[in-house]
């Protein structure tokens, strides 16, 4: 049985506006030599591609990757206040994986995961490595004002970028500064208190321009909507006030800089440092949860061509993004434990048969049969107030007073022996979480004793040389460097690890006389990975043009992912560096047929396309207990008391992963605990399949687009066959179970 998982369709029509500008820039230079040639037969969506478009995306729809460009016009119509509202209205076939509790995005294209597609801002991979607090996509930070264009490369694309470009490279180039002066500047207000200032200004630092800089920044201020109703929040988080404003706050400066060496050779440089302060909601147990992120990022790039032959390109970056937060939970009355109690109570309960307590009222009717046992929790055994509003009746604080009319203790503090915090009830706050890796102390607190910072650093360069022997051959080589470690504070206890991730790749273009319209592209590339195994990726593009503006194109190839720090086991003293860990593959083919033409004065495009991706080698985590045969509880020697898994269950959990066998071996030498973590391969892969239609069109004064996409993502069904249970039991019955979980041989992925 197949399942229709996704099906959209999206139209964009927009009257394009020139931005307002101090000084408009002077006229872009003619290209010279064979990229005026080029310039003038590529198309793309059926536009005539020009001198802003990047050399890499007309080279990629040359050679039969599927291009989607979009340029400033569209994006400052839009009005979009992030990336994430802008990818969802721009980019065909993006999914965003928006977390409005979190602040954060992550972008995918065409299905897949969130490290399948590759989000590049000048040329810097905006990708999170992990960090122990919580995750950090450098997406959040991206600046919309500063946007002047993104290009959107469809299919395997690792080959010429490194990791995580799977199903596609989204590259997103910001403004820069041109020898010229110009700039904007904006203001904006609007609903739930939001405010905005912006601008940005350009100038020659000398009178002939090769030297000029960029200057830029933003700050959006907002309350927000409100994230969930108040039905959604529980009776003790709305008690201790968890239900208020979820304000948030994007700050960003930035500075590039640009030295204009000579006609063909350029540098440049940029930093920006961006702040992005949110409130986190879980409305079922977290009070009060402010997040505190910023993100330096730093890149640079050189461009220089030698003749009409041979010209290289070399982009590097580094990034050191931090976050750090507060995480106040609801403190509530819980059960008891039986073995907390004091022996004498131990022995009392042992008499009468009790083994435990599973709910309050078998606690309660214990506690009334055992004098002085109170039947709750026990804060202030002397009735002194424990905060301000203890003793009165104040509105937020009244959960610490019993309201019970028929208590004898009604109007008084609870938390004394005599009128203790009723089992289930709120009893004030907590922080949530303590660095159980490093050295066990908190680190969602406040102050410097107990909020620590978490977070990683990124640097890398990417390096390629492009020569035309003539023209119907061209040779791209190049070189790239992937480098990643955790930077957080040292409390956390994450080894000192770096990742480090050598590529070489090479592509030959062919343009053969012998098939007019023909061009072939053939790549391949060799990663030599330091802490994971080595990777060879390959990719192939063609392109038929048949004239009269009929094409055909096709791409297809491997891609690959990263593990993040810590997937590879550097969380924690004990840490086990987990070589068994297999890179995330990905297999994309990609194929599109369609027209282009000019109509009205301006241009047209029509265009069928098909992509098939597998991924395989899913990332996924597991306990160290659940599979690792080392902590079976029915060996000779149990590594501990009280495992809960047999060497039967453990056997069966590891049914659909690659078994960490040497991770599991080291972990059991150190006496890892079996609740800690271990990163898995599934060995389930993720398919996905889809057709595209689109349809463009692009005049001088507005421009309309129609895409339409049908995908399904489907993965193996694990339960398909599998015989239902009764309920609350381990015993077969004698029926698959019902409906699509028991007889579709594929599910949804969980991915999509």
């Amino acid at each position: 049985m197949k399942q229709k998982l996704k099906s959209s369709v999206k139209f964009c029509f927009s009257a394009l506006m020139a931005a307002t500008v101090v000084q408009s820039a002077l006229a872009e230079p003619e290209p010279e030599g064979g990229d005026t040639r080029r310039l003038e037969t590529i198309r793309v969506e059926g536009q005539a591609v020009d001198a802003l478009t990047s050399d890499i995306a007309v080279d990629f729809a040359e050679f039969g990757t599927q291009v989607q460009l979009i340029s400033s016009e569209e994006i400052e119509t839009g009005g979009f206040t992030n990336f994430g509202e802008l990818a969802s209205g721009l980019i065909r076939g993006a999914n965003i994986g928006y977390s409005p509790d979190e602040g954060e995005f992550t972008i995918r294209i065409d299905g897949g995961t969130d490290r399948d597609t590759l989000l590049l801002v000048d040329g810097v991979p905006y990708f999170d490595r992990s960090s122990p607090l919580e995750d950090l996509w450098p997406a959040t930070a991206i600046d919309p004002r500063m946007i002047d264009s993104v290009e959107v490369y469809r299919g395997g694309n690792s080959l010429y970028f490194g990791s995580n470009g799977g199903l596609g490279v989204v590259s997103v180039r910001t403004k820069e500064p041109d020898g010229t002066t110009k700039g904007q500047f904006g203001v904006y207000a609007g609903a739930f208190k939001t405010r905005e200032i912006y601008g940005n200004m350009s100038f020659p630092l000398d009178k002939d321009g090769k030297h000029s800089i960029l200057v830029f920044g933003r700050s959006y201020e907002t309350d927000a909507h409100e994230l969930f109703d108040k039905e959604a929040y529980g009776d003790n988080v709305l008690a201790l006030g968890g239900r208020h404003e979820f304000p948030y706050s994007y700050n960003s400066l930035g500075l590039k800089y640009l030295w204009q060496i000579g006609p063909d050779t350029e540098f440049r440089a940029g930093a920006t440092y961006s702040t992005v302060d949110f409130r986190d909601s879980f409305p079922q147990s977290t009070v009060f949860q402010p997040n505190f992120t910023e993100f330096p990022i730093y890149n640079a790039a050189f461009k220089h061509r030698f003749n009409d032959k041979l010209k290289i390109d070399v982009e590097a970056h580094y990034q050191d993004p931090q976050l750090k937060n507060n995480e106040i939970d609801a403190r509530i009355c819980q059960i008891p434990r039986l073995g907390d109690l004091p022996a004498d109570i131990q022995a009392l309960a042992a008499d009468q048969g009790i083994t435990g307590f599973s709910t309050a009222a078998a606690y309660e009717a214990f506690a009334a049969s055992v004098p002085g046992l109170p039947a709750g929790c026990v804060t202030n055994p002397y009735g002194s107030a424990g905060s301000a509003g203890d003793d009165n009746w104040n509105g937020g604080s009244s959960f610490y007073i019993n309201q019970d009319p028929d208590s004898p203790f009604y109007g008084q503090p609870y938390g004394t022996v005599d009128n203790p915090f009723p089992i289930g009830a709120p009893m004030g706050y907590v922080v949530q979480s303590t660095a159980s890796f490093g050295d066990g102390g908190l680190t969602k607190g406040f102050g410097t004793t107990d909020q620590r910072e978490s977070g990683y650093v990124d640097y890398g360069f990417n390096a390629r040389a492009t020569y035309t022997l003539n023209d119907y051959v061209e040779i791209v080589a190049g070189v790239q460097n992937t480098s990643y470690k955790d930077n957080s504070d040292d409390s956390f206890g994450v080894r000192d690890v770096k990742l480090t991730s050598t590529g070489v790749y090479g592509d030959l273009r062919l343009s053969l006389p012998v098939l007019d319209g023909f061009s072939g592209s053939f790549a391949a590339r060799q990663d030599f990975n330091d802490n994971f195994d080595d990777q060879s990726v390959w990719k192939v593009g063609l392109r038929q043009n048949f004239g009269h503006g009929l094409y055909a194109r096709g791409s297809g190839g491997t891609s690959y992912s990263l593990p993040k720090i810590d997937e590879i086991g550097a969380f924690g003293a004990g840490a086990n560096i987990n070589p068994g860990l297999q890179p995330q593959e990905v297999d994309a083919f990609n194929v599109g047929a369609g027209i282009d033409g000019d109509i009205f004065g301006g241009t047209y495009n029509v265009e069928l396309g098909y992509f098939e991706t597998d991924i395989k080698n899913l990332f996924s985590s597991r306990a160290v207990g659940a599979v690792c045969l080392e902590y079976a509880n029915d060996l000779a020697n149990p590594l501990f008391d009280n495992l809960t898994n047999d060497t039967a269950a453990i056997e069966q959990n590891r049914r659909n992963i690659i078994a960490p066998d040497d991770f599991c071996r080291t972990a059991a030498s150190g006496l890892s605990d079996p609740g800690e973590s271990v990163a898995v391969n599934a060995l389930a892969n993720q398919d996905i399949k889809g057709f595209t239609i689109d349809v463009a069109f692009d005049f001088d004064k507005w421009q309309a687009d129609f895409s339409y996409t049908d995908m399904e993502s489907l993965e193996p069904n694990p339960v398909y066959g599998t015989l239902a249970r009764l309920d609350g039991t381990a015993t077969n019955l004698d029926f698959v179970i019902p409906g699509h979980a028991g007889h579709s041989e594929f599910r949804q992925s969980s991915e999509r």
